[in-house]
Formats: C-alpha cells, sequence, structure tokens
C-alpha cells in the first residue's frame, strides 16, 4: 500500500494549513493536515483501488482539470478500481491538478428554510456587515460575554483552531461562527437550533452562511478565485419568517416546531424527553418525561400525505402533554371509513356499539384505545387531519389525566390542536377563527354566557347545548383553551385535570384565576374582540 503521488494545488482560502489562530473566515475554511487522504489499495483479488479518506463529518469535493470530478462522503470513498492485469491508462496514475473544497453542491437549496436567530430565545439582536471579511458575513450585536447559540441543525466540522465553529448542515450549506472567545462544541458534535454553543466575543457573533456554488466550476477551467456563495438566511423572528434588515433588531423565536423541522423521529423523540426530563429537575422532581404513540391504521386506506401531516401534529401535541405530566409510550388503532354506513356496520359489529353517525365525524373509544374516523374524504385532506387530530387528543389526554377532566377542557384541548396547522418549514399555527369569534360575542351581546353554570356542565348538558345553541358548547371550549394556551398556563390546566369526579371546576378557576371569573370574563371578551 502506498500514497497516491499526484499535485495537489489548492484554492485560494483552502491552500495548506495555516497554523494562525486569527478568527476570520479565511481560516475557518482551512483544511487541517491529513483530514483528506487518498491512497492505493489492493484487495484479495489483486486489484488496485484508489481510496479517499475524509477524515472530517462533512462531505468534499474533489475537482479534477479537465477530468471526472467526485463527491467525498465522510469515511473511506473508493473512486478508482483498477483490475488485475488491466493495461487501461488511468489518469489518475499521471501528475495532475486536484482542488479540494469542503462540501458539495447543494441539490434542495431553499433560501426560505428557516434559521434560528444565533441569541436565546426571546432575546433581540441586530446585524451588520462585517467589514473585516471579504465575503458576506453578518456580525450579530450581543454583549461580551453572552451565550451564542446555534442557528440550524447541523453537524461540527474539523477546524484548525479549537475557538471556531464550522458546522455542515444537512442540504450541504455551511455556517461558520467567528469572533467567539470560547467553543463549547467539538468536531461530530450534532448541534440543533438553539442550542448553546459559545461565548461572544467584544462586540458580538460573525457568523456567515454559505454553499459550494455549481455556478463557479466547469468542464475545462478552474474556480474563479472563489467557490462558494454567501447568503442572507429567512430567520424565524417576532415579525415571523424574514429575511432580517441591516441594523435593525429582532426578537429570536426558537420554537420546538424549529428545533426538530429537521430531525429524525428518533431524534424527536429523545429531544422531548431530554426536554420533559428538563422540566422535571427545574421543578423539584414534579415533572415527568414525555411519551410517544405509536399508530396502527386500519380498514380504508388513509393518504401517505395526510399521515405526514398528522405526524408533524403529533409531534406539536405530545410536546405539550409531555409537559402535562406524560410519561408513556401509548398505542392507538385508528380505523378510518371512507363511507359512513361501513363505519356504522363495523361499530355495531365489531363493539357491540349502536352509534348515529350520520353527524359524526369522529369517535375516540377509551375502553379499546381506539378512534374511529367516519366519512374519511381522500379529497379533503384539511378535515381529515382535523378530525384524527382531535380524537388523539382525547387518547393523550385521557391516558394522563383519566375520566375527571371537566368535558370543556376535553373538547377544548381537541379543538385546539385540530385547529393547529405545520406549514412547509415546520411552524406550527393555531387559529381561532372570525367565525369562533363572532358567534361568543354575540352570546355575550344577548347574555347567553353564563361562565359559572358553563364550566361545571356536565357531558350531557353540554351536548344538549351544542345541538341547540349553534355550536356554542365546542366554540367557547376552543375559546376557553385558547385563552390559556396563549398565556401559557398549564398550571391551570394541570389544576382542572386533577379535580375529582365531583370536585368544582368554577370554585378551582375562582381561586386560581387571575381575577377570578370576572377576569376570566374580561379576558375571553378581549381575545374575541374585533
Amino acid at each position: 500500500m502506498k500514497s497516491i503521488q499526484f499535485l495537489l494545488v489548492t484554492a485560494m482560502v483552502l491552500a495548506a494549513p495555516e497554523f494562525s489562530y486569527s478568527q476570520t473566515l479565511r481560516h475557518i475554511m482551512t483544511i487541517p493536515e491529513r483530514t483528506l487522504e487518498g491512497k492505493y489499495e489492493g484487495n484479495s483479488e489483486g486489484d488496485q483501488m484508489l481510496n479517499y479518506y475524509n477524515n472530517d463529518y462533512c462531505d468534499y469535493y474533489l475537482f479534477q482539470v479537465n477530468d471526472r470530478s467526485y463527491n467525498l462522503k465522510p469515511g473511506k470513498n473508493t473512486v478508482l478500481t483498477i483490475r488485475k492485469g488491466s493495461n487501461a491508462d488511468y489518469t489518475f496514475k499521471k501528475a495532475k491538478e486536484f482542488y479540494r473544497f469542503r462540501g458539495i453542491f447543494p441539490k434542495n437549496f431553499d433560501i426560505a428554510t428557516p434559521y434560528a436567530l444565533p441569541v436565546k430565545d426571546g432575546k433581540k439582536t441586530g446585524w451588520e456587515t462585517d467589514r473585516r471579511e471579504r465575503r458576506k458575513t453578518m456580525h450579530f450585536r450581543m454583549a461580551p460575554g453572552d451565550t451564542v447559540c446555534a442557528t440550524r441543525y447541523g453537524v461540527a466540522c474539523v477546524t484548525t483552531d479549537p475557538r471556531l465553529l464550522l458546522v455542515y448542515h444537512q442540504d450541504c450549506t455551511f455556517a461558520a461562527y467567528l469572533t467567539m472567545t470560547e467553543n463549547f462544541i467539538s468536531p461530530g458534535d450534532v448541534v440543533r437550533p438553539g442550542q448553546p454553543v459559545g461565548i461572544a466575543g467584544p462586540s458580538g457573533v460573525a457568523v456567515s452562511f454559505f454553499f459550494l456554488d455549481e455556478n463557479k466550476f466547469g468542464d475545462n477551467y478552474l474556480p474563479d478565485g472563489y467557490a462558494y456563495l454567501h447568503f442572507i438566511p429567512t430567520f424565524s423572528t417576532g415579525e415571523g419568517l424574514v429575511q432580517p434588515e441591516e441594523k435593525k433588531f429582532y426578537r429570536a423565536v426558537t420554537d420546538d416546531g424549529l428545533v426538530m423541522k429537521e430531525m429524525t423521529k428518533r431524534e424527536q423523540k429523545r429531544y422531548l424527553k431530554e426536554k420533559g426530563a428538563a422540566g422535571k429537575s427545574a421543578d423539584g422532581g414534579k415533572g415527568k418525561q414525555d411519551g410517544s404513540v405509536r399508530i396502527t391504521w386500519l380498514e380504508d386506506p388513509v393518504s401517505e400525505k395526510d399521515k405526514e401531516r398528522i405526524s408533524g401534529l403529533i409531534g406539536h401535541e405530545l410536546g405539550f402533554y409531555g409537559r402535562l405530566g406524560m410519561d408513556k409510550d401509548l398505542k392507538l388503532t385508528v380505523y378510518t371509513f371512507h363511507d359512513k354506513k361501513d363505519a356504522g356496520e363495523f361499530l355495531d359489529k365489531k363493539f357491540g356499539r349502536s352509534v348515529d353517525v350520520r353527524n359524526t365525524a369522529g369517535i375516540y373509544l377509551t375502553k379499546e384505545q381506539a378512534v374511529v374516523i367516519i366519512g374519511y374524504d381522500e379529497k379533503d385532506s384539511d378535515r381529515n387531519v382535523k378530525v384524527i387530530c382531535h380524537e388523539i387528543s382525547h387518547h393523550l389526554l385521557r391516558n394522563i389525566a383519566g375520566p375527571g377532566v371537566p368535558v370543556w377542557l376535553n373538547e377544548g384541548l381537541a379543538r385546539y390542536f385540530e385547529n393547529c396547522t405545520v406549514d412547509r418549514k415546520g411552524n406550527v399555527h393555531h387559529v381561532l377563527s372570525d367565525g369562533e369569534k363572532g358567534r361568543i360575542r354575540s352570546a355575550f351581546m344577548i347574555g347567553e354566557i353564563d361562565l359559572a353554570d358553563y364550566l361545571d356542565t356536565w357531558h350531557g348538558d353540554f351536548m344538549l347545548h351544542q345541538r341547540t345553541d349553534d355550536g356554542i358548547s365546542y366554540t367557547l371550549a376552543h375559546a376557553l383553551t385558547t385563552l390559556l394556551m396563549d398565556k401559557g398556563d398549564t398550571g391551570t390546566i394541570q389544576a382542572l385535570m386533577k379535580l375529582e369526579k365531583d370536585g368544582s371546576c368554577t370554585a378551582t378557576m375562582s381561586g386560581i384565576y387571575p381575577g377570578g371569573l370576572e377576569g376570566l370574563e374580561k379576558d375571553l371578551e378581549s381575545l374575541v374582540a374585533e
């Protein structure tokens, strides 16, 4: 076995390693020694193979002048095999010009992909162009010693300076973190949005976002001086997803949807459990870790599109119910029927229950740990997802709190989650519709709402009012739950979940909600105001 002999020419910023400890983009892109090695190695059959060993955690591009080029994944890459006895003329046998670059050409680059600002959730920062760098670099304003947070899910690459952090993302883009006094991350570590990665320098942190630009390459010529394209990402802020204006300050919004967007399902589950464990530590051991739910789909088929949308929303539900104490790995069977008549016959035969399904979209069967979806329509994905997420909420809440939850809270949480959506960027949105707000405003006008009576309504009366009073029961339940959720008031929700069968929801709310029932009514009126 011997090392391949060739002339290795390296483009500008990627030249032979420099051991300067200046924190610049040029130094962070320097390839450390022995990171990429090419060797001829034989096998048991007498063949000669040219293997490249990529000892980094990102891809590399090996560009060969006037010949084939190669993408090199981390680990061993066989780029050429010379069969025993072959006299073929292989270009690799001759001295040749090669250029090596961190990264490969992105195939699905999307400028709308959401990033986190490099500060803690809820903090504000602004940026200006870092004039010390020749390539577009965003210098974020932070106080000296502030914590720098990761902007996107990715893996840390090898660098020549331990204070420098270079992160490689799933779409083959990079984020280079400069001007930090301390770097918490080691090569090979996986980071996620919002995760602390270092300590800001005297004036903040500089971050540059870029990728290897295919448009700067050709078959018969070298990159024109510099092979990368730098860009300004779309960030998650208090103003929504925006490409931030220079010298304007924005509030960082790093929620679970953003953090988990690029995780695998297993990683999402681990993250939610870690988050639950952190909550347990913070509240003196009274909290519980999150669980999971595995769904078995039976009867008529559910489209893969709907399953994907439901999966995204289940993660959101699990995150919430995990904070309320869910620590089980649950199973749920979902029976879907396109035809309502088939659903009725199925319920009668399998469960011995006669149910009028004409005006019913879904049923949760507590004892059977099953959901029956009635009238599934492949052309109405929104309706399908709403119904299924509604019933899954019942399943999760029942397994945490048992049967004693007030009916309005049970249905209100289900309505809340059925009215959540996940956009293509992985962000969760909830809507209390204008129609629902108008219905409640009208009810206040005519004196139809008596919160003291409503909060302690039993299931039978709740459903009677739903049928006879233009759907007021579910609408009011949705609005009250939205009020608590928007306030982040999980304490009140947990207290209501723990009521005994004969406990008074009205008395509980009067005692723990700020301003009692009067305060609750004022806040509700403000929520539904035009």
